[in-house]
Formats: C-alpha cells, structure tokens, sequence
C-alpha cells in the first residue's frame, strides 16, 4: 500500500513538472515572430528627393512576444526600429513630413493585423512632424498584443476591454511564429500659413 507521504510527494512532482510543461508550451507559442518593413515615399506636387537611413541593425535571434511573457533568452516585448529622413534645405520650415503605418500584415494576411502596435515617435499609427534640421530621426516602436477572448476575459476576470478576438486559440495559432510586415509611409505637406 502507498503510504500518504509518498501519494502527496508524488503529487507535487506531478504538478510541478505539468507547470513547467504549460509554461514552456504557452510561451514557445510566440516564438520566431519577426518584424520586416518596406518603406514608401510619397511627395504632392513636384518631385522631391527624400533620403531615407535605415539605422537598424535588427537581431535575427530576437522574439516578439506580448507583454509580461518575455521569459527566455531573445524573447523581447518590443522591437524598436530608427530612420533618419532627409530632405534638401530649401524646404526646411515650408515642409511638415507625415509619417504613416500601412498596410500591417502577419504571415501576408491582415486578418489579426489589428494585434500589431505601431508607435511613430510616440504616436499610433503615425505622426506629422516640422522639419527644422535638413535630418530628422524617427523612432518607431513594434509590440504585439496578447489575443484575448470574451470567454479568457470572463474566467480571468479581466476588463471586458480588453478583448480583442473572437477565439484567441485561433488567433495564437495563426499568429505564432509568423512575420509582421508594415510599410512606412512618408509624406511632405506643404505648410499652411495662417496671419
């Protein structure tokens, strides 16, 4: 017969290493998810040249993960990518250079592209910025979000707010592993002058 102390010792192992199996599972899920871009330039009026520097040097053994689950070597919450855009001096104080995020995809597909966070200078999606020096350095930040469902939400008793998905199993399936690719839209707007 198995003595109670044997029966709870053997127990605890058990939960221990089913603990370590979740944890492992749960965060090799986002695993291998990169970050790619493509940058576009687009000007109104007569062709201008824009000189675009990209200030990446992006570490291919780096994950994204959502936040709070960067919990092994490379696995990082967020990527942060920098760009120095140029333009000649004649525009400097007439110009304001728009800066915009388009056309997110995972894996090719926009289905879950609403789970990517794009920050340019501090501002989703994109920003409009004065060019006062003949360069100018841009700062965007990548994160990805957690996908969460109303039926996660409900058990873990978080802020109904916070869903964002219809089956986050589905969408952590579709998502895991996959690259996200955005295009940088840039854009000079003449200055509106106001008396």
């Amino acid at each position: 017969m198995i003595s109670f102390k044997t029966a709870r010792r053997s127990t605890i192992l058990f939960l221990i290493v089913g603990l370590a199996f979740t944890v492992t599972s749960a965060f090799a899920f986002w695993r291998e998810v990169t970050v790619t871009t493509e940058v576009e330039i687009v000007t109104l009026g007569s062709p201008i040249e824009i000189l675009v520097t990209d200030l990446n040097q992006i570490n291919s053994d780096l994950r994204l993960v959502p936040s709070g689950y960067a919990m092994a070597v490379g696995d990082v919450e967020l990527i942060e990518l920098s760009y120095d855009i140029g333009v000649s001096r004649e525009l400097l104080n007439q110009v304001t250079l728009q800066v915009l995020i388009n056309d997110i995809l995972i894996d090719g597909s926009d289905t879950y592209s609403h789970l990517v966070k794009i920050e340019v200078m501090g501002e989703e999606g994109g920003v409009d910025l004065d060019l006062f020096n003949d360069t100018i350095t841009i700062t965007i930040i990548v994160e990805i979000l957690e996908p969460i469902d109303l039926e996660e939400a409900t058990i873990e008793g978080l802020n109904l707010n916070l869903v964002n998905v219809e089956n986050a199993i589905e969408a952590y399936e579709t998502i895991q592993g996959k690259n996200i690719s955005f295009a940088i839209a840039l854009e000079l707007k003449q200055k509106v002058v106001t008396e």
